[in-house]
């Protein structure tokens, strides 16, 4: 009888790897830890630089987006929340009426857990220099590792799907 359970496991096992199953990792959370990565909740305004200063953040219509971005320096608190604009009025009832997915490096971001925050964009030049609010997911990342760097989110409202990549580098220095 034992023997049989270790052949089947050794088989299951032989099997997943020939065919590529493995455990996929669980989506990331405040507090968790991607090699010495660590994901905590944060906002712009608490961060040593925003991803989205070398990033080109601008997103108006539906689609696929893959953007290479400039280098980053390393620094201690790297922002990487994203996020959808409106007019102040209007935020609550277009956020309400989208859902949001996230990535990092390929590995889910549970948004949710971090939440959002708010903060006002006066004379937005994509909004046709009218103040509007923005509506970004609070995702902080804390001491990224140099290198080659991925960020994907995909939001899905009534205007449609946008589904958008960024690539940066986090330079050694």
């Amino acid at each position: 009888m034992l023997r049989r359970l270790l052949f089947a496991l050794l088989a299951t096992t032989t099997l997943a790897a020939l065919v590529g199953f493995t455990a996929a990792a669980s989506p990331l959370r405040p507090g968790d830890h991607m090699g010495t990565m660590l994901f905590v909740r944060g906002t712009a305004a608490t961060a040593d630089l925003k991803l989205f200063d070398i990033c080109d953040p601008v997103i108006l219509q539906p689609g696929r987006y893959v953007r290479r971005c400039g280098s980053a320096p390393r620094v201690k608190r790297l922002f990487i929340g994203y996020g959808s604009f409106a007019p102040p009025r209007a935020i609550n009832a277009i956020w309400k009426s989208s859902t949001w997915t996230g990535w990092f490096d390929g590995r889910r971001i549970q948004l949710r857990p971090f939440g959002t925050s708010d903060r006002p964009l006066h004379s937005f030049p994509s909004a046709g220099g009218n103040t509007v609010t923005l509506r970004e997911w609070r995702v902080m990342l804390v001491n990224a590792t140099p290198g080659a760097h991925t960020v994907r989110y995909r939001t899905t409202d009534a205007d449609g799907t946008t589904n958008a990549t960024w690539n940066f580098v986090i330079t050694r220095s």
